[in-house]
């Protein structure tokens, strides 16, 4: 692989860290540099002029949106300064590099440098915070970033690939699991669980599929399906007992009795708990932006149409500007054409992965499916359409190889009738 290429992936998972909408000028450096290296490494494959047509349409479709919201519909001016931000953003800078990172990816197993940076940041994190018993010392803003780090290299670190042991994947799983009880952060922990079924079901089905038996010992996968298992029994448990030391509950040796007080874990447990005196304006959110849908099913209320209308309960004078899940924003601001034409390919694409990668019992397609799968849960708990970087740069990538890996399984059939 180009060394340009190695360096630039490896510094991926740091530069999707360093990105963000309120760091407009870093961000677009950013982006400029991965394009330059995909234009300068750039071997002119027949599948990137896919890849390039989707980013293109999706570029398209959002532009002509913000038009339509601009000059055809009646939104408030804050509505307006945010759709023109959020527009700008995910068209010039998000789409571009996660075009240009799929573009230096030209099969699953060039992904490693990312993934073995990932895995290093995600146990370097998730040991911080067990030492430190779950300080946050990202910032007392980016405690959730400091749990999906951790849960983000949990989930690559208990593949076959690139940790190749599966002694060394079982303790830094069990490391992770601590570390994301200890973040605090209650979209890692749905992130985690939801990867680490994905996982097993993966492995699970490969272990099980005739193609993939050759390839994969079949003792070998089983132990792939039962170690996410384990790690999710282990994750839950860690959660009910936290939950109830919080509520008052402790084990002792005559069972579970009610102590006189409760005890804060400094945990998930405590902000877990917390839902039960509110929800935290998530229910609110979800309503308005269900409302926005049904109201404009076709086109969508217009981008930045969601803003300012709930207010946040936490920081009085201060008004949401999204709902707090992708899907939700796609569909209710530009409509369900918009979500078809925004997520049906990649929805397609990573379908299509996912198959070609258990019919291989590939570990490389494993790992790719993992970014996926933390970053699409993420986005959909919270996040908007420009912030949620690893969604779409991972989620192209998936969409890519998916493509792929489709074209060349039919050029497979044609060649033995051409014969």
């Amino acid at each position: 692989m180009h060394p340009v290429r190695v360096v630039m992936l490896a510094a991926l998972p740091l530069a999707v860290l360093a990105g963000s909408p309120q760091r407009v000028g870093l961000s677009a450096v950013i982006a400029a540099t991965y394009m330059v290296a995909a234009v300068i490494t750039s071997r002119g494959r027949r599948i990137d002029r896919v890849l390039v047509a989707y980013a293109g349409l999706v570029a398209a479709w959002m532009a002509l949106s913000w038009l339509r919201t601009t000059f055809l519909l009646d939104l408030r001016p804050d509505q307006l300064s945010y759709a023109n931000s959020k527009t700008a953003y995910f068209v010039l800078i998000v789409l571009p590099m996660a075009a240009a990172v799929a573009l230096m990816v030209e099969r699953a197993e060039a992904i490693w440098p990312a993934a073995i940076m990932q895995i290093a940041i995600g146990a370097g994190v998730a040991a911080l915070t067990v030492v430190l018993m779950g300080e946050r010392f990202l910032g007392a803003q980016r405690y959730s970033w400091q749990g999906d780090l951790v849960a983000l290299g949990t989930v690559l670190a208990i593949q076959p690939w690139p940790i190749q042991r599966l002694k060394a994947s079982a303790i830094l799983g069990v490391l992770g699991v601590f570390g994301i009880g200890l973040a605090g952060s209650r979209q890692a922990v749905a992130a985690a669980i939801a990867a680490m079924l994905v996982s097993a079901a993966f492995w699970g089905a490969s272990r099980f599929h005739s193609a993939a038996r050759h390839r994969l010992r079949f003792a070998l996968a089983g132990r792939y399906v039962l170690l996410p298992l384990a790690l999710v029994v282990l994750l839950v448990g860690y959660i009910a007992i936290t939950y109830a030391g919080d509520l008052g509950f402790h084990l002792t040796w005559a069972g579970i009795a009610r102590g006189g007080s409760s005890t804060s874990c400094n945990c998930v447990s405590d902000r877990l708990i917390s839902l039960e005196a509110s929800p935290g304006d998530r229910d609110k959110l979800l309503l308005r932006g269900v409302q926005l849908f049904a109201s404009h099913p076709i086109l969508g209320a217009g981008l930045g149409s969601f803003a300012g209308v709930i207010p946040d309960s936490l920081q009085p004078g201060h008004f949401y500007e999204y709902p707090h899940n992708v899907l939700l924003e796609v569909a209710s601001e530009t409509g369900i054409v918009g979500l078809l034409l925004v997520m049906g390919p990649l929805a397609m694409g990573w379908a299509a992965l996912f198959w070609k990668g258990i019919q291989t019992a590939s570990a490389s397609i494993a790992g790719i499916l993992m970014f996926v799968a933390v970053f699409f849960t993420v986005a959909n708990l919270s996040g908007d359409i420009p912030s949620e970087r690893g969604l779409w740069i991972f989620g192209i990538v998936a969409f890519k190889l998916g493509v792929d890996a489709v074209r060349v399984g039919r050029e497979q059939e044609v060649v033995p009738k051409a014969a």
